[in-house]
C-alpha cells in the first residue's frame, strides 16, 4: 500500500534513512517526504501508540517555572506576549502536564485555559470560534492526524484571532541525520516553512510570519 501523507494526503516518497539505536543495535529507520506540502513523516511502522508516547513524554521534565524552559520556548513567547492582556481570552493547546505558556497567560491578566488530549482532555475548552489566541507549541510534531487537529484549532479562533505555533523545522536530507528533533520517538512528523505555506492556503488563513521555528497565522474575518 502506498503511503500518504498524514496532511495532505498525498503519496510520500523516500527522503532519507538514518541509523537508530547504539552502535551494537544500530538498526535503519526510514523517513518519507511529501512533494506537495513538504511535511516530513517517520515511517508509519515506527510510531508510537498512545501509552507509549505518554510514558516517553514524562520523562520531560518541561516546568512552567524552569527558566531555561521558558529560554526555549522564547520564540513563541516573544509572539505571544503582544497579543495576552486583560480580556483576551486564550488556549493553550496540548499544554502537557505543565505550562509555561498558561503561566505567562496569567501574569499577562488574560484568561487563558489548557487542553491536551493526554494530560489536560477537557474537550469542553474546545468550543467553536471561543478564543482570541490559540498557542501550540511543541506539539505539531506529535501529532497523527494534523489536519483534523488544524481545522480544529482554526475553529477554535475567533474571525481575526491569531494561531502561534513552535516546533522544529525540518532540514534538507544531507543534514538530517545529525538534526536531534528526529530523535525523540514521539515525534512523527516535521514541518517546514512551505509546508506552513501550503497549511495557510488550504485553510485559508492568513500568513502572519513564517521564520523557524515559529509560525503565526491570523483567523480570516468576514468580508476579507
Amino acid at each position: 500500500m502506498r503511503a500518504v501523507c498524514p496532511l495532505c494526503e498525498s503519496g510520500l516518497s523516500r527522503f532519507v534513512t538514518v541509523a537508530m539505536g547504539r552502535k551494537a543495535s544500530r538498526r535503519p529507520l526510514a523517513f518519507l517526504e511529501c512533494r506537495t506540502c513538504g511535511l516530513v513523516v517517520r515511517d508509519p511502522a515506527d510510531w508510537p501508540a498512545p501509552a507509549g508516547e505518554r510514558a516517553y513524554y514524562q520523562l520531560h521534565e518541561n516546568r512552567a517555572d524552569d527558566p531555561n524552559y521558558r529560554r526555549f520556548l522564547a520564540p513563541a513567547i516573544e509572539r505571544l506576549r503582544p497579543l495576552l492582556g486583560p480580556g483576551v481570552t486564550a488556549l493553550d493547546f496540548g499544554c502537557g502536564p505543565d505550562s509555561a505558556l498558561l503561566a505567562l497567560g496569567r501574569e499577562a491578566g488574560a484568561s487563558m485555559l489548557g487542553y491536551d488530549p493526554l494530560f489536560a482532555p477537557d474537550e469542553a475548552l474546545l468550543r467553536a470560534s471561543a478564543y482570541d489566541v490559540v498557542s501550540c507549541t511543541e506539539t505539531v510534531e506529535h501529532l497523527h492526524r494534523p489536519r483534523s487537529v488544524f481545522r480544529q484549532m482554526g475553529r477554535l479562533l475567533r474571525p481575526g484571532g491569531r494561531l502561534v505555533i513552535q516546533t522544529g523545522f525540518a532540514p534538507d536530507a544531507a543534514s538530517f541525520a545529525d538534526w536531534h528533533y528526529w530523535r525523540d520517538p514521539t515525534h512523527v512528523i516535521f514541518f517546514r516553512a512551505r509546508t506552513f505555506g501550503w497549511l495557510a492556503a488550504a485553510f485559508d488563513w492568513r500568513i502572519v510570519e513564517i521564520e523557524a521555528p515559529v509560525a503565526v497565522f491570523e483567523m480570516p474575518v468576514r468580508g476579507d
